[in-house]
This record gives structure tokens, C-alpha cells and sequence, in this order.
């Protein structure tokens, strides 16, 4: 029987409520809409209270949509390669019958492709293609509603001038998308290569964090989180900044106490573009910065609100590799006015394409 008809109890549904996924938040409304006040607001506390009682096929779907809505978080990374002039529109430079089926297929693999994805143009610009797919994961060492899960990713090439620009739109953090997209971009790159619209000898570049020196990568992120501002999009406040010290360096007295006893430093607040250690250029030689997390209003025609974008290189304070790529996502949405109901997913999107631009202007401004 399909899980998706099943109600949870007991052992089950405390196992469900205890996913990292659902938050406090929404174990406090649950209990509250019951009437229920606790004097410690912990998941702790709201646990053994809804498993003792049980939930209801309703509360069960709100958890369910809160739970998708923060899995299904589409988050972005950049490639980009140069192409010959004679290369002709992007859709047309696509091999007919193009099917990436075959490509991605893994043996043992704990995933598949669904349906038979193909590229097509983007608001009819034939120089704009973009391949949308889907991946079901197996996973049978999860809970009772997590053995199998669905999760989005997106390739998306645009030709512009001599730069043909490969963009990985990547759904959630699932290693799977990520595999899929970057497969997808090998195999194009690699057919353009074999007809001539690109030159063997290129190289596809990446947003990588060794590809600045400490000063430029803090005049990077700065920048781009700060200075890009369009109409539609503007920044209001910088509310998390990640760095550590650059073990390689001899720090300055200003900083010594940071020698041999930190590792990792995150400051969140209010207006941390203005802490000494991004104002105080003398210091930005030995400071190694992988995250920037701020705060932006949109107004767009039919939509307006705040949300919430983060720029880091994860790979490189999770597994200290100086490859590790710049990866951009839209951690919140809030709207103000909302006249087509846009879905938050789309809303993403959307503000994630308002930020390719700069990023990769920046980046030819920035990079070694």
C-alpha cells in the first residue's frame, strides 16, 4: 500500500515528528490549534503530546506540505565555456532526438530518472534551452514516509556573445539532482565539442574558492550580495556571515587571538557588513569567507515581499576542499502581495535567475 494513505501512530509517528525537517514551529500550531499551551516550547515537549493523542489526516497534510516546501528548495551553480562564432542557436546546436535517459542510467543505483526529459526554449529565445527533469530516490533505511522521494533539478544553457553559459538549477540538497544536472552539462559540452562549437582545448570554468585570493573573495561576496540591486531586487541587511582564519598566514595582533584556537567562526545578527572584519580591509588578507546570508525586499508587477538568500562555498567548511563551488539559494520567502499566487518554489526561481548577471560579471572582475 502506498504510504501516502497511511496514518501514522505510535512508535511511526513519533519517528515522522522527529524528522530534522519538521521544525518546532510546526509542532507548536498543531498544539495550539488544539487549545494546548506548554511552558517549555521544545519539540522535546510536543512529541510525547501528539503521539500519545495522535494527528488527524488534515494535520497530517500540513505537515507533510511544510516538510516539502523546505526539501524542495531550489538552489544554484554556474558554469560557463566559451563557444566559436560559428555556432548556430542553441536549440539547434542540440542533437536532434536528444534523450538523456541512457546518461544518467546507474547501475545500483538507488535512484531513477522518470519520464524522458528533453531541452526546449525558453520564452521562445532559441538561444535559451533549459531541460527539466525529475529523479525518484530509494531509500529504505528511512522512516515508514521518506523509502521514496522525488526531488527536481534543471539544466539550463544560454549563449551569449562568445560565452555559452551552463546553468545547474538544483532542487533541494540531494547529492542525486546534483549528479544528474552535472552529467547532463558534461554530455552537451562534450557533443558541442565533437561538432565543432566549442574547442576541444576549452575547459569549462566553475565558481571554485581557490579561484580568489582572501581579499577578492570577500570583495566578491560583498558585492554580490550587496551591490547587484536592481529594481526588482534590493538588499536591506547582511544577518549571517561565515569565515575562518587562514591557517597559512601569521595574523596581525588585531586578530592573534583567533591564532591556533579558532577554526570556524559564524556571526548572525543585524548589519554585519559593517563589523570590523569586512570594513577593515588591512584584515581581509587573512580571512578565509565561505558564506554570506542576507536579507532582500522584491517588488516585481503582480508580486512583492522579503526573502532570504544565502551565498557559500559548503564544500569548503564541511570538507575543507578549496574546489568546492559557490552555491546560491533562497533559504525564505515571505510576500507582502501576491495578485497571481505564485508558488514559493517559482518565486525562487525567479530570484535566483535575478542574480546570474552579477555573479558571473563578478566573477570575471574577482577571480584569479
Amino acid at each position: 500500500m502506498n504510504n501516502k494513505y497511511l496514518l501514522p501512530y505510535g512508535d511511526t509517528l513519533r519517528e515522522f515528528l522527529n524528522d530534522g525537517g519538521i521544525s518546532k514551529s510546526d509542532l507548536r500550531t498543531l498544539v495550539r490549534n488544539r487549545g494546548i499551551f506548554v511552558a517549555q516550547e521544545e519539540k522535546s515537549v510536543y512529541i510525547p503530546i501528539l503521539t500519545k493523542t495522535g494527528i488527524t489526516p488534515r494535520e497530517l497534510d500540513e505537515l507533510r506540505e511544510n516538510l516539502n516546501i523546505r526539501e524542495v528548495n531550489p538552489k544554484r551553480h554556474t558554469q560557463s565555456i566559451k563557444c566559436e562564432s560559428s555556432c548556430p542557436t542553441l536549440i539547434s546546436a542540440i542533437p536532434q532526438n536528444y534523450r538523456v535517459n541512457e546518461l544518467v542510467k546507474k547501475e545500483f543505483g538507488n535512484y531513477k530518472l522518470l519520464g524522458s526529459p528533453t531541452f526546449k526554449t525558453v520564452e521562445n529565445d532559441h538561444d535559451c534551452v533549459e531541460l527539466d527533469f525529475k529523479i525518484e530516490r530509494y531509500d529504505f533505511t528511512q522512516s515508514w514516509n521518506k523509502n521514496t522521494t522525488q526531488f527536481e533539478g534543471k539544466v539550463k544553457l544560454r549563449k551569449k556573445n562568445d560565452t555559452l553559459d551552463i546553468n545547474i538549477s538544483l532542487s533541494h540538497t540531494s547529492e542525486e539532482t546534483k549528479e544528474v544536472a552535472n552529467k547532463i552539462a558534461k554530455d552537451i559540452v562534450s557533443k558541442f565539442k565533437e561538432s565543432g562549437y566549442i574547442n576541444q582545448s576549452e575547459v569549462t570554468k566553475r565558481i571554485r574558492f581557490r579561484d580568489f585570493t582572501n581579499e577578492n573573495r570577500i570583495k566578491f561576496l560583498r558585492k554580490l550580495s550587496q551591490e547587484h540591486s536592481s529594481n526588482e531586487l534590493n538588499f536591506k541587511d547582511t544577518k549571517d556571515i561565515g569565515f575562518c582564519p587562514d591557517p597559512t598566514k601569521n595574523y596581525p595582533e588585531q586578530i592573534s587571538w583567533m591564532q591556533k584556537k579558532v577554526k570556524n567562526l559564524v556571526i548572525q545578527g543585524e548589519q554585519l557588513h559593517s563589523t570590523f572584519f569586512i570594513q577593515q580591509k588591512e584584515l581581509h588578507e587573512f580571512i578565509q569567507i565561505y558564506k554570506i546570508e542576507a536579507v532582500y525586499s522584491f517588488t516585481f508587477l503582480n508580486y512583492e515581499g522579503t526573502c532570504s538568500i544565502s551565498f557559500e562555498f559548503p564544500d569548503f567548511i564541511s570538507k575543507g576542499n578549496l574546489e568546492a563551488e559557490l552555491l546560491i539559494k533562497v533559504n525564505s520567502v515571505k510576500f507582502k502581495e501576491n495578485k497571481v499566487n505564485i508558488t514559493q518554489k517559482k518565486m525562487k526561481e525567479i530570484l535566483l535567475s535575478e542574480l546570474e548577471e552579477p555573479k558571473l560579471s563578478l566573477y570575471n572582475e574577482y577571480s584569479n
